[in-house]
């Protein structure tokens, strides 16, 4: 069987290759593949693999719009946090999703639900179907970051972010709590993922959360300084060009 890993972490695609090795040695692993434009050169010049382990969020950007591209018809695992719905679709259309870090008995699994449905069946068609369904629903915005926790992961609520910044080419979230999060992505990136509705894009170093605002005040040259209800010292002005944006913003 031979199997193509999507992933741009090589701690997970390390963990993904010893639990596969584990479950059947005779599988021949390709990959990793870390990014879409990698991904589409890759199946675009080989034979379809057997099975696709594939991360959804990649180095620039989803690795669905890799599969929609290359209209490949393997069957997909994926392997990443994504929104609860989305899941049970995954699960209805028979294919599997698992939450990282993966466990090698649901990894198991899945491959045996991959066996026996879909190497004997049409699962082209189904692929299709879920990468429709992903393709009508990609306009939801993030609701949760999963983030690296000692030796696991854990989940944090979009809801509970303050601000964030980018400090030293780190992005940051502030959190209400007064923890520091550390995410890869840049806020170019945060800014398409977050509700445009509860995130403003103050300057190039912040986004600021609508509920985290306590006042908004004149500054020097038409511009606009904003403090936060939990972070009182945090330094953000608003450019006279974004201020009108921000005003407009607020006044919804």
């Amino acid at each position: 069987m031979n199997i193509l890993i999507i992933e741009d972490e090589k701690r997970n695609y390390n963990r993904l290759k010893h639990l596969l090795e584990e479950i059947d040695a005779a599988f021949h692993i390709e990959g990793p593949l870390a990014s879409i434009a990698e991904s589409v050169e890759w199946l675009q010049t080989h034979p379809a693999p057997d099975l696709i382990l594939a991360d959804i969020r990649l180095s620039d950007g989803l690795s669905f719009d890799a599969l929609r591209q290359t209209a490949v018809s393997s069957p997909v695992i994926f392997t990443t946090a994504y929104d609860e719905y989305a899941i049970q679709a995954f699960k209805f259309n028979s294919f599997d999703y698992l939450l990282k870090p993966v466990k090698g008995d649901e990894l198991a699994s899945a491959i045996d639900k991959v066996r026996r449905q879909y190497l004997t069946a049409t699962g082209g068609e189904e692929l299709r179907q879920l990468l429709e369904y992903m393709r009508r629903n990609n306009y939801r915005y993030r609701e949760r970051f999963l983030l690296p926790y000692r030796d696991g992961y854990v989940s944090v609520q979009v809801k509970d972010i303050s601000h964030i910044a980018l400090v030293e080419h780190n992005t940051q979230l502030y959190m209400n709590n007064g923890t520091v999060e550390t995410v890869r992505y840049s806020l170019d990136e945060l800014e398409k993922q977050l509700n445009p509705d509860e995130f403003f894009r103050a300057n190039r170093q912040f986004l600021i959360r609508i509920d985290s605002i306590l006042s908004v005040n004149n500054w020097f040259n038409s511009k606009l300084k904003v403090h936060l209800k939990k972070y009182p010292d945090a330094e953000i002005i608003v450019s006279r060009e974004r201020a009108a944006a921000l005003k407009e913003w607020l006044d919804r």
